[in-house]
């Protein structure tokens, strides 16, 4: 079996080609994990809250009074080598908001045809739960980004593609529950 070639490479990123002339980009640690976690709102005990990172992403590098604009997004990371997808979950929720968590996986998705990564889905309840300090990666794009509790209707808006999956998946999941 032919293997694929490395056209570029750097300690992050590879960009490969197939024998049969497919070109696409791997990351460093491939695949990723996306994790909602969800409480009962405390005005509407009935409906649930979703927090939400503020972080910097690679398609607009504008600045707002000076500092890069940030988009929702779950809680999310790129898993290590050898680590098992609910193990990346649980130590970046831990490392990106303090809480830990054991996780329930939702499925997972193809991020794009260009690209051959997976991300694996999570959701934990954190309902009455207080999280011990975010241990952040020591990255400036990490140290940026800020965690903020919305209504969990608002995941159906964002563009983020983990944000809409997770919607349905989650509000399926809830309206059984």
């Amino acid at each position: 079996m032919d293997k694929d070639r490395i056209i570029f490479s750097t300690q992050w990123i590879a960009v490969k080609e197939s024998p049969r002339g497919f070109q696409y980009l791997e990351r460093k640690g491939k695949d990723s994990v996306s994790v909602f976690l969800l409480r009962r709102s405390s005005e509407k005990p009935e409906a649930y809250e979703v927090l939400i990172r503020q972080q910097h992403l690679c398609i607009d590098n504008r600045e707002v009074d000076g500092k890069f604009k940030l988009f929702p997004c779950p809680v999310t990371g790129a898993m290590e080598e050898g680590e098992s997808p609910e193990a990346a979950a649980q130590r970046e929720v831990y490392e990106e908001t303090g809480y830990r968590v054991q996780v329930s996986p939702l499925g997972q998705y193809i991020v794009g045809t260009q690209v051959n990564e997976i991300c694996y889905l999570y959701y934990a309840d954190v309902t009455g739960v207080e999280p011990g300090v975010a241990q952040q990666d020591g990255t400036y794009m990490e140290s940026i980004a800020r965690n903020e509790w919305h209504p969990f209707e608002n995941l159906e808006s964002y563009d983020y593609s983990a944000c809409q999956i997770g919607y349905l998946k989650l509000q399926k999941m809830l309206s059984k529950g």
